[in-house]
């Protein structure tokens, strides 16, 4: 965008109604003429509100193709992914051998100019974070088996989801407990989508390595890592420099890599709150408080991971059909799992 758009309270500081000269100055090489006739209706001003807001939806794409889609160049999609980018700010790593192979004609090239210089703007604001993709957030809130139900009604992105009805959600035949997180997912998805936030996927909860390597388009990594002896997402936080070195990432990968060393962290720290940092699996957790036989059941109730219990009441504990001291157990259990929780938060 334009010198003026990076300013310190440049859009508070715009007059009410927003000319196009005004408008130009403010976007510079990214203003789109299409747009501002949109906007406009041919009056040749704005609503201030109206002009930040339209310029706020643009910062905030769901998803790359999203983006594109802002720029009019989104049959580049295909090309673009299989050159590993996977956020705006990624096309000022590309090499220009790479831009020169896209093979892009008069009108794109225009747009191309349009969308670059957006993609410069994001990065000089910091906002260089990827939008979270579907299957991410699914298996952050633990709902990864709606994935299927999902697609098949047609959710490509997290933020179709707020269009199903529940009569939609119905068809997904949710567990008890799966329900019960989708309701809170949902509700805070809302909540992102007001705040143009859709980079976030928070949940006490860190993806699996399969998950985390395929949302950051690096799944080629898969059996190398597993060589290293990398088989969880907490196992990378083990890799020294020489061994990330082998692993040949190039400037996009490596970008990608580093963004989501964030979510190793965490899974780190998720690994150690259930008392045993060697075995942080839900089975590990079942065996060291001789629940085991009760896992069935728990899977049944939609529970994959032991954070899961938390969302059961009290009352509700009957539903296990535990024996006496299993349900004794169990509360000394829950206990110890909520105060660790309760400390993390």
């Amino acid at each position: 965008m334009g010198a003026g758009a990076s300013a310190p309270n440049a859009f508070e500081k715009l007059p009410d109604p927003v000319d196009e000269s005004t408008a130009m100055n403010m976007l510079g090489k990214c203003f789109d003429r299409a747009d501002w006739e949109t906007i406009t209706g041919g009056t040749g001003s704005v609503a201030k509100q109206t002009f930040i807001t339209v310029v706020t939806v643009r910062n905030h794409a769901p998803s790359l193709r999203a983006w594109l889609e802002f720029w009019r160049i989104d049959e580049l999609l295909e090309m673009l992914e299989s050159l590993d980018v996977m956020s705006p700010t990624d096309l000022s790593l590309l090499e220009e051998k790479e831009i020169s192979k896209i093979g892009l004609k008069t009108v794109q090239q225009k747009h191309w100019g349009k969308a670059i210089a957006h993609s410069k703007y994001l990065e000089a604001i910091a906002f260089d974070k990827p939008p979270v993709p579907l299957h991410l957030w699914l298996e952050s809130w633990r709902l990864h088996r709606l994935k299927k139900g999902l697609f098949d009604l047609g959710c490509d992105v997290k933020e179709d989801i707020i269009d199903l009805t529940e009569s939609d959600a119905s068809t997904l035949n949710m567990k008890l407990l799966e329900a019960r997180r989708w309701k809170q997912a949902c509700a805070q998805l809302v909540k992102l989508i007001r705040a143009f936030n859709f980079n976030d996927n928070s949940r006490n909860s860190a993806p699996s390595l399969e998950t985390w390597l395929l949302s950051l388009k690096l799944e080629e990594l898969t059996d190398p890592l597993t060589m290293l002896g990398a088989y969880e997402l907490a196992d990378l936080g083990d890799l020294d420099d020489r061994e990330l070195a082998s692993l040949g990432l190039n400037k996009l990968q490596r970008k990608h890599w580093d963004m989501g060393m964030l979510q190793v962290l965490k899974a780190k720290k998720e690994a150690e709150l259930d008392g045993k940092n060697d075995d942080a699996t839900f089975r590990g957790w079942l065996e060291s408080w001789r629940l085991l036989r009760l896992s069935p059941i728990m899977e049944e109730m939609g529970a994959y991971v032991q954070q899961d219990l938390l969302d059961l009441e009290p009352n509700e504990y009957s539903l296990l059909k535990m024996r006496p001291l299993e349900a004794k157990r169990f509360e000394g259990a829950m206990i110890a799992l909520e105060e660790e929780f309760q400390q993390w938060s």
